[in-house]
């Protein structure tokens, strides 16, 4: 079966040198990509990583940001290249360590069923530890789908945090013997002022009310209060991965500028400390 990662970047040239040389790794027989008007050098460094004939970069055409439409055209793109097997992946996130191990029994489950793997948002600078708070204890998510029942996308505009995937016309099963691992909330400085720059951003450029965004995202962060548990170590073992990347991440990608430009108190409801 072939099979392609999808994943839209946008200025992520720190984290991607470390993300590629771990996906590279899996049998995966094409990276197809969606660049979301980069302005770093996010390109340079796949191209620099991967084979010429191993990925597609997409460039986006238009000035608002519909990311129903971004994954649409990724989807193509992997229908066009005959691909039996979507995994779409962002770019803080890798698949546990057991999927690749069994690869080939692990696609087998696509046939039937739309699995659901448990997403582990790990924390505390460590991979072996993620949120088990409120909305992250039964936390199952698809990233992956078999094309040949898998639907498009309604390309009408969204903005953020849609479904990695259409619907699947396959019976749903949930796992978390296996998972995705998302970085994201690593490292709680990052973490919390990205969720920030999230609700300044829809503030500031689609006028989304404040008790909107803030309900939107406060149950989300939880105000940081992770309740972590332990990951078995089989999803993680050989993952070696600089955590220390994130440090001054919010700072590059202009994440903590934007929120002191458009500094809204109402909309601090979590990380004030993160601000000074």
């Amino acid at each position: 079966m072939k099979t392609s990662i999808n994943a839209m970047f946008q200025n992520e040239e720190r984290i991607l040198p470390q993300i590629l040389k771990i996906w590279e790794k899996y049998p995966i027989d094409h990276f197809i990509f969606y660049n979301d008007r980069s302005t770093d050098n996010s390109v340079d460094v796949i191209k620099n990583i991967l084979p010429e004939n191993r990925y597609t970069i997409l460039n986006c055409e238009i000035e608002t940001y519909n990311e129903s439409l971004a994954r649409q055209k990724m989807l193509n793109v992997s229908r066009d290249y005959n691909i039996d097997i979507m995994f779409s992946l962002d770019c803080d996130e890798l698949l546990s360590a057991n999927i690749p191990k069994n690869w080939e029994k692990f696609l087998s489950y696509f046939s039937t069923s739309d699995v659901s793997l448990f997403w582990y948002n790990c924390v505390n600078n460590k991979l072996n530890q993620y949120r088990c708070d409120p909305l992250y204890k039964s936390n199952f998510k698809s990233f992956i789908a078999p094309l040949k029942y898998t639907n498009n996308w309604d390309v009408a505009e969204h903005k953020f945090h849609q479904p990695r995937v259409p619907n699947i016309n396959l019976p749903k099963v949930y796992t978390q013997q296996c998972g995705v691992l998302h970085l994201q909330a690593i490292n709680r400085r990052y973490y919390a002022i990205k969720q920030l720059w999230y609700k300044h951003f829809e503030f500031v450029t689609y006028k989304h009310s404040i008790e909107f965004i803030n309900n939107r995202y406060d149950s989300v962060v939880n105000n940081l209060q992770f309740n972590e548990k332990e990951i078995d170590y089989k999803l993680i073992e050989d993952i070696e991965f600089d955590i220390s990347v994130f440090d001054t991440l919010e700072k590059e990608k202009g994440y903590l500028d934007f929120i002191k430009t458009h500094y809204n108190s109402n909309l601090v409801t979590f990380g004030k400390e993160f601000l000074i």
